[in-house]
């Protein structure tokens, strides 16, 4: 295991040995956020995706896989488990709405009033897309990746999902390897969404449901991919929180958020039954696709390193062995990150992730009470 310990060796891991016309050296890096407030996943990923433009550029490239289960930890509280210390975390309000960049909240809040009574904090991300309610039920999967990650196309914010859903998600889905498959057959990418395909008999035609919404951002070099895979749904709280929205994909045809919308669990191989071994398969599937992309690839080669937080630890010692090296690292390393884009010259005022009011004007850090990782 090795630590990271400066910015500089993250964002630079080969800096110190060139290429000199051999191998390019890559690093693919896996940060599971779990324990992390959506609000605070989102100012690491966007300090991320922005200083790796300035700092990886023309270098040996870096890319980062997020996962933040925010599902788990906190259904153990509710069911009355035990839960101290960091764990504590998802015990405090982690209820929040999460607008895209151009979101409004007249377009999609019903009721400005229930969301300041309950306590739900606003989002406004980095990343396009639309509307999405969290209340500790969803699975927050994101890729920062250089566009030159791939080889054999060209990715635009016009294809960028549909990339992933064919170059990441769909191999997972393989009727030879039943055991460790991830997804089963329902599981279908649908104008820009990820969805539950199914026939109705009765009426003689396909039904979608969503079971992930997706969000993107671009830059010159390098791209944001993030999707919000819900676990559970709680359609009335949905119904109470958000608009069925003027903007909407033409297959939702005004459903409600019930007819809409289907637990990601819907379309999983039978064998991956909580978020833990979802997490644990989709590991091991992405170290199968770095493997098969080393295996093709003569110019440069990608490594598959874990940065470990040291907050998630019973969750992650089972997928060491999967990585080419693990990173030890204290969080205070992405606390430097954040704070090294908000100050650093050329992406001081670049931030784009605020907090909102129940009247969608921004506000500070500290409006709402959470307990904090990075901005404490």
């Amino acid at each position: 295991m090795k630590g990271i310990n400066i910015i500089n060796e993250l964002f630079r891991p080969f800096a110190s040995f060139p290429n000199n016309g051999k191998i390019k050296k890559n690093v693919l890096y896996f940060i599971n956020l779990t324990k992390f407030h959506v609000y605070e996943q989102l100012l690491v990923e966007e300090s991320l995706y922005r200083l790796s433009s300035h700092l990886s550029n023309d270098l040996n490239n870096v890319g980062f896989v997020i996962i933040n289960n925010t599902y788990t930890d906190g259904e153990q509280c509710e069911k009355g488990v035990r839960c101290e210390g960091d764990e504590q975390r998802n015990m405090v309000n982690n209820k929040c709405i999460v607008l895209g960049i151009s979101g409004k909240v007249n377009d999609y809040i019903k009721d400005a009033s229930y969301v300041k009574g309950n306590k739900i904090c606003i989002i406004k991300r980095f990343t396009g897309g639309g509307t999405v309610y969290m209340n500790k039920n969803c699975l927050l999967l994101s890729f920062i990746l250089p566009h030159n990650f791939e080889k054999e196309k060209k990715i635009y914010p016009s294809n960028i999902t549909e990339w992933i859903f064919k170059f990441i998600y769909k191999p997972f889905t393989d009727e030879k390897k039943k055991n460790s498959s991830l997804f089963n057959e329902n599981f279908y990418y649908h104008e820009n969404d990820f969805v539950y395909k199914t026939y109705d008999k009765e009426n003689e035609k396909i039904i979608f449901k969503k079971v992930g919404g997706n969000a993107q951002a671009f830059s010159k070099n390098y791209f944001v991919h993030h999707t919000s895979f819900i676990w559970y749904c709680n359609y009335q709280e949905m119904e109470n929180v958000l608009l069925n929205p003027l903007k909407q994909p033409v297959y939702r045809n005004k459903r409600s958020h019930y007819n809409f919308l289907q637990s990601l669990q819907s379309c999983l191989h039978k064998n991956v039954d909580t978020p833990n071994l979802f997490i644990q398969q989709f590991i091991s599937h992405i170290r199968e696709i770095i493997n098969k992309k080393n295996s093709v690839q003569k110019e440069e080669f990608w490594y598959f390193n874990s940065i470990n937080l040291n907050i998630n630890e019973d969750k992650a010692m089972s997928t060491f062995h999967l990585f080419d090296n693990v990173h030890m690292v204290h969080v205070d390393l992405l606390r430097d990150i954040f704070l090294f884009y908000t100050n650093h010259g050329k992406t001081t005022n670049l931030r784009s992730t605020h907090f909102l009011d129940a009247h969608g004007n921004k506000v500070p850090d500290t409006y709402y009470q959470y307990p904090s990782f990075i901005l404490t």
